[in-house]
């Protein structure tokens, strides 16, 4: 399969999506041992927040794939075309992206998240100090942010090519 039968292919999207969830767990699981560390403690929260970010940032990319609005130009993924007027790695611009309907719970988990998709998560300051005030008291998990993340996921794959009793459509040969 080339790139670009893969790259459009929503079934792809949301592999990824389900497998950084499950590593997202299992991180989160680490931190919250007894047993961790404060230093471990800290590097789980952080990985386990980017991760369960990039969940849902895969299954939103798998719900535009399958209203085949991903455009592949150029051997690259064209994000202007295929996500305007989305700030990269904002998890609220792509809900609203594909008119996602969010409750106050799920606004605020995408907010949190997007901290750690945009910088957080990566690096140990963001690159402006306005994304820095606006991170204050808001970089905390719980139990329940997997809970509203695997419904995200479910209902994003749902409004994709996915079937609950066929599964994924056949891949064309």
């Amino acid at each position: 399969m080339d790139f670009r039968a893969k790259t459009i292919n929503a079934e792809f999207w949301f592999t990824q999506a389900n497998q950084m969830l499950a590593a997202a767990e299992v991180l989160f699981c680490t931190m919250s041992s007894r047993y961790s560390e404060m230093e471990t403690s800290v590097g789980c929260h952080k990985g386990s927040m980017f991760l369960l970010g990039i969940a849902l940032e895969n299954a939103f990319k798998g719900v535009v794939a399958s209203q085949g609005k991903l455009i592949v130009g150029g051997a690259r993924i064209d994000t202007k075309k295929s996500f305007p007027g989305c700030k990269n790695h904002n998890l609220s611009d792509l809900a609203k992206l594909i008119s996602l309907e969010t409750n106050q719970t799920e606004k605020e988990l995408l907010q949190r998240l997007s901290i750690y998709t945009i910088w957080a998560g990566k690096y140990g300051t963001p690159l402006s100090e306005a994304e820095y005030t606006d991170a204050q008291g808001r970089q905390h998990q719980s139990t329940r942010d997997f809970e509203i993340a695997k419904n995200l996921i479910f209902e994003l794959r749902a409004r994709s090519d996915f079937d609950a009793q066929s599964g994924w459509p056949e891949l064309p040969s």
